[in-house]
Order: C-alpha cells, then sequence, then structure tokens
C-alpha cells in the first residue's frame, strides 16, 4: 500500500462532450424523482438535503465526467465495507479473512445479525455484522495506526486526502447500539478476539469518512483498473485482491436487493445510507451516484435508476457481452515481404534470400487475454509450419495478463524444443518475464528483430552446412563471424569489383583509410558533406531523428552498412549538409574519398569518375527500390 505520492496529470486526457451531455440528460430527466425517504435512524444522516443530486462517471484511462452535486461532501457510509475489507485482505491474508467473515449472500437487510449457523462467522463482509469483524481485524492487527492506516489506504483509492466527519461520527456512535450489540456477539463467537469497542469504534470513523461523488467514482475506478488509480498511477490493491473485492460486490453489495441488482443493471456495486451508489465495469470504467432519498432497501432510488438507465443506453451489463470481433492479430507477412536496414554484403544475400520466406512477421494488438491470446498462440503455431523464426510485433497490445504472459513463455519453449525460434519487439511496456525477455528473444524495435532472425538464418545455413561437410568451410566462417581485419586490395570491395582494373586504379589510389573504434560517431547531421565513404571493416549504422512532439530525442535506424558498402553518397554529390548521423557499431575502417580528390578525378580521370558515378548511381537506385517496397508495406500494416 502506498501514500499519495503523484499529483494528477497537468495534461488530463481531452473528455467527449457526448458523454457529458447523456449524463447531464440522465440528471435532467430523474431530478423529479422524489421517492423514498433520507435516512433518519443516524441523527446527523436525517441533515442531508433531500434535493441533492450528483452523477460522476471514471473511465480507466483517467478521463472524469461530472454533473450536477459531485462536489457535495456527504459520508461513504456501508459504501466503506469492499474497501475495508480489500484492507483486510492487504494486510493479513485471503486465507485468514475467510476464518473471520464468509462471501455468501445473505438475502437479509444490511443491519441483520446474519452469521451461519455452522460457523457462527458473518456470512459476507458487506453487512453490518460482517463489516464489524472487518474492522475488529484492522484494528487487531496495528491498534496504535488502525485509523491512520484506513484513512491513508481511503485517500489513496480516492486519490485526495480524506477526513473523518466527526459529527457523523459522534452520531453513530450514540445510536449504534444494534451494531454495538452484534460486536458483542461476534466476541462471544470467537469472530472478534478482543473486546469489541475498539473493533466498532473504527467501524463508525470509516462509515462517518466525508466523500464527493467525484472521490466515489475515482474509487470505482482503481476497482475498475485492478487496483491502480487511474489519475495519480498509485496501486493501494492488488489486482488478486481487487478481484475477490469485486466479486463480493457483485452477490452480495446491494443486499437483499443484490439479486434484481445483478439482472437489471450487471455491475458489482456497493450502496450506502448516506445516499452514495458505486458501481465498476471492470476494466472500463467506475460510475458514483449521490442521491439521499433511499428506497426500503436503504438504497439510493436516483442511484439505482441512473445505474439501471447508463447500463442500459451504454451496454454496461457485464452478461452483455459481445464475441471477440476484432482479431488480435492486426497483420501476418514473411520475410521477403519486409527485411532489416542492415544491408547484407553479397555473400550474406546470396544465402539469406533463399530463406526469407522462413521469417514470419505477426503484428498483435489489443487486450490480449485468453481468448484473443488464443488466437495469437494459433497464428504463431500456423506460421511455425513453414518458418523457422517467428517474430511477434507487441507494440500495439495494450495488456497481457500474467496468465497469458506465461501461455506465451511456454509457447516460445515448445517452438525452440521444436527447432523454432520466437523472437518478440515493442514489449518493454508489457514487463514480460525474465525468460521471455532475454536480450536474444526480445527486441526494441522490428528492425532490430529482423535483423536478429537474418542473423538465425545464417546460422541455420551454416549449420546445415557443417552437418553435411562434417566441418565448417570458409564461406560459412565467413558468414557466422565476418572479417574484421581490413582488405588488402581495396579493388576488391564490392561497389569497385565490377570496374575494369584501371579506372578502379585510378579510384583507389585516391582513397585513404581511417579507423573508427566502436561507437564511435564518424559524421553528424548538420556536418559538411565532403567525404564519401567505402566500408573496409565492421559494420556502421546510419540514424536519422523521429520528428514528432512525442518523441523529440528518439533516433531511428535507416541503415546498417558492412564491408564493400557505401554511405555518404547522396549528400556528398548534392552538396548539401548531412541529415543523419552515422555511428560504428563495432571497431571498423572506411576507405574516404574526399570531395576534393574527387573533383581531381574528373579533370585527370573523367572516364573512372563518369564509371564511379555509374557504380554509386545503381548502388542508389537498388537502396531506393528497396526504401520504397518497405514504404509500401508499411502503409499496409
Amino acid at each position: 500500500m502506498t501514500g499519495i505520492t503523484k499529483a494528477p496529470s497537468s495534461s488530463a486526457p481531452i473528455r467527449s462532450s457526448l458523454i457529458q451531455q447523456l449524463l447531464e440528460q440522465q440528471l435532467e430527466d430523474l431530478r423529479d424523482c422524489r421517492e423514498g425517504e433520507v435516512a433518519d435512524y443516524i441523527p446527523e444522516l436525517a441533515k442531508a438535503n433531500p434535493e441533492d443530486f450528483g452523477i460522476v462517471l471514471a473511465t480507466a484511462d483517467g478521463r472524469v465526467y461530472a454533473v450536477g452535486d459531485w462536489e457535495k461532501t456527504f459520508t461513504i457510509q456501508s459504501i466503506s465495507k469492499p474497501f475495508m475489507y480489500g484492507l483486510a485482505l492487504s494486510l493479513l491474508s485471503p486465507s485468514f479473512m475467510e476464518k473471520k467473515v464468509g462471501v455468501e449472500p445473505s438475502g437479509d437487510a444490511f443491519n441483520a445479525i446474519s452469521l451461519d449457523p455452522r460457523t457462527g462467522i458473518p456470512r459476507n463482509p458487506m453487512i453490518n455484522a460482517g463489516a464489524i469483524a472487518t474492522a475488529a481485524q484492522v484494528w487487531r492487527h496495528d491498534p496504535g495506526r488502525a485509523e491512520a492506516l484506513t484513512l491513508e489506504f481511503f485517500s489513496t483509492l480516492a486519490g485526495r486526502p480524506l477526513a473523518v466527519n466527526e459529527s457523523v461520527y459522534e452520531s453513530e456512535r450514540a445510536s449504534g447500539h444494534r451494531n454495538r450489540a452484534i460486536s458483542h456477539l461476534l466476541r462471544n463467537a470467537a469472530v472478534i478476539e478482543e473486546e469489541p469497542e475498539p473493533g466498532l469504534d473504527l467501524y463508525f470513523r470509516q462509515c462517518s469518512i466525508g466523500v464527493t461523488c467525484r472521490d466515489l467514482a475515482v474509487m470505482a475506478a482503481t476497482l475498475a483498473c485492478q487496483g491502480r488509480n487511474p489519475l495519480t498511477q498509485d496501486e493501494p490493491l492488488n489486482p488478486a485482491i481487487t478481484t475477490r473485492m469485486l466479486a463480493v460486490m457483485g452477490s452480495c453489495g446491494m443486499y437483499d436487493y443484490a439479486g434484481q441488482w445483478l439482472y437489471d443493471v450487471g455491475m458489482p456495486a456497493k450502496s450506502g445510507v448516506g445516499g452514495g451508489v458505486l458501481a465498476v465495469v471492470p476494466g472500463r470504467l467506475g460510475i458514483a451516484v449521490y442521491s439521499p432519498r433511499l428506497d426500503a432497501f436503504g438504497n439510493s432510488v436516483r442511484g439505482i435508476a441512473t445505474c439501471r438507465r447508463l447500463s442500459q443506453a451504454l451496454e454496461l451489463h457485464l452478461f452483455d457481452q459481445t464475441p471477440l470481433q476484432q482479431s488480435p492479430v492486426r497483420s501476418t507477412y514473411k520475410g521477403t515481404e519486409r527485411r532489416s536496414r542492415r544491408w547484407r554484403s553479397t555473400a550474406e544475400a546470396e544465402v539469406i534470400d533463399p530463406l526469407r520466406s522462413q521469417i514470419k512477421v505477426l503484428h498483435a494488438q489489443g487486450v490480449l487475454d485468453f481468448a484473443a491470446l488464443e488466437n495469437v498462440l494459433g497464428s504463431i503455431e500456423q506460421a511455425a509450419t513453414d518458418g523457422a523464426v517467428i517474430i511477434l510485433d507487441l507494440g500495439q497490445v495494450s495488456e497481457l495478463p500474467a496468465a497469458s504472459k506465461a501461455l506465451l513463455q511456454r509457447q516460445a519453449e515448445l517452438l525452440q524444443t521444436a527447432g523454432k525460434q520466437l523472437l518478440l519487439c515493442r514489449s518493454s511496456h508489457l514487463e514480460l518475464p525474465a525468460a521471455l525477455s532475454r536480450k536474444k528473444f526480445t527486441y526494441a524495435s522490428l528492425d532490430l528483430a529482423l535483423e536478429a532472425a537474418e542473423d538465425l538464418l545464417l546460422e541455420i545455413s551454416c549449420g546445415e552446412e557443417s552437418a553435411g561437410e562434417g566441418s565448417a568451410g570458409e564461406g560459412s566462417a565467413a558468414l557466422a563471424a565476418p572479417q574484421k581485419g581490413t582488405p588488402t586490395d581495396v579493388g576488391l570491395l564490392g561497389l569497385l569489383a565490377p570496374l575494369a582494373a584501371d579506372l578502379r586504379e585510378a579510384i583507389t589510389e585516391r582513397l585513404e583509410l581511417r579507423q573508427y573504434a566502436a561507437g564511435t560517431l564518424v559524421m553528424g547531421r548538420q556536418q559538411e558533406s565532403d567525404q564519401l565513404f567505402l566500408v573496409a571493416s565492421g559494420r556502421f549504422s546510419i540514424f536519422l531523428p523521429i520528428l514528432r512532439p512525442e518523441a523529440p530525442s528518439r533516433l531511428a535506424r535507416m541503415a546498417t552498412f558492412s564491408e564493400g558498402m557505401v554511405f555518404g553518397d547522396a549528400a556528398f554529390f548534392s552538396g548539401e549538409l548531412r541529415m543523419a548521423d552515422v555511428v560504428a557499431d563495432t571497431d571498423g575502417s572506411c576507405w574516404l574519398l574526399q570531395r576534393s580528390a574527387f573533383e581531381e578525378l574528373q579533370e585527370d580521370n573523367p572516364a573512372a569518375a563518369i564509371a564511379l558515378l555509374t557504380q554509386l548511381a545503381i548502388d542508389l537506385g537498388r537502396k531506393v527500390a528497396l526504401c520504397g517496397q518497405q514504404l509500401t508495406l508499411v502503409e499496409d500494416l
């Protein structure tokens, strides 16, 4: 459990004016409903204004819609019960609390003396007997700080400091004879192990906490988010305990009206005699209504009507959910359609290109709960029938529950056993288990995952050759571990190899060799473009800035070049400033052609200059063609 450590975001999510209008219409339609009576068995509650009426809806992504008297403070009363139960589960344990309070519906009024005839424990924590037993256990856990723990917990749920209404507390304590009798019965049954008065006093104080309709909606939204406050991002509850709370609210939260409520409205909910009603649509939103007039069950008349109408208008009923319509696999394709930005040498390309169809890419999306993940797993297995490396892009996946993570990990293990490999990319936001997030299996971008898949194809090819020959040949060794030395004859490099010997010699005698350590910035943006680079050894990557307001400092890899490849050519011939950074990925070297040396070549040997330009044009044409293909594919992803 944590305190309120984070202020609400200064840039609140944009709200929908249509939803605001819908709530305003509900308020207007029900304002003339004056059925029911204000609670008067607690004198202070009788002072409530019966005309007060507020509605607040808070979504799982932090949008809050409020109409009417949403800022009016009233006491939380019995709406505190599920939250106090959650606190007890957190401080003690579910197994301990099961011995003190049951979870079965009672079918009785909220203040009934309802104890299980076999065990003597209260039937559930939503009736007074169960709530008093729960408060007593919280008090017994830490007698000196029980109230402070309670207020801190409730404040974290609401996202702001809350306090006890002392007048209502005094009124409840003075008039709470029936509750006092219940506490003594619980002491007699050994549900309460100590003198019952301190725990009962904590119960009176928890019911007297002052809240607004907005506070309750945020608390409901926190339950909808499995215990995470969507406004502050604090996590006062964990998902397992939140699930238990919602289950008890669904079956017992509305007392002897719980069955009809679940039938008509279909949301876990809790009401209080102070006039509040709180309802939760798990994973989606929380609703709170404040209106003091109560029906015979002790529930707000307008609150019940509002929730029923919103459930129907917005189709929020838990048992009226449509089947999965959107495919969790957004698109699939082979490695023949998209390749990494690492440019391969001729030797590597000759090995990889015929095998590219063995790379399968799947883009997943949405919440990968069981139903969605089952679809994804089926797609992975289908891809593995004729694929060696499957890449699963999780960048558009908003949630991956723990059970789904375990299934995905098992799928990866099964594939590996079958000689296949599952690579994941763009998954850092999902907090994958260690077995899935290892360096060789998880990548920050699809581009890096594709490069790893291509490397795996090289390894597979080398392995097959080794198995056939008994030992790795020179070609296999060269592919598996590219040479780091500097070629003795620059003319053997890919770009210049096709040229006639005399033309090649005229060019190479004007080149100079430079060494670069790994991580060195070879050239930077906005620099003069007076050098052309021909890679002699090592790897070099080009990075472009991502020009988006939300990612002002991010760089994207445009290409990675190795031995025999050229970079810096576009700016070199245009004469404009460099647009990208080039970094040495490994220790390496490049042959450099200075602009002055090229101008001398044009004067001294025009044929050699033209031959060089022709080769550069051919090379640039290949790059543009591949970029065009990749851009076209991106449009269809």
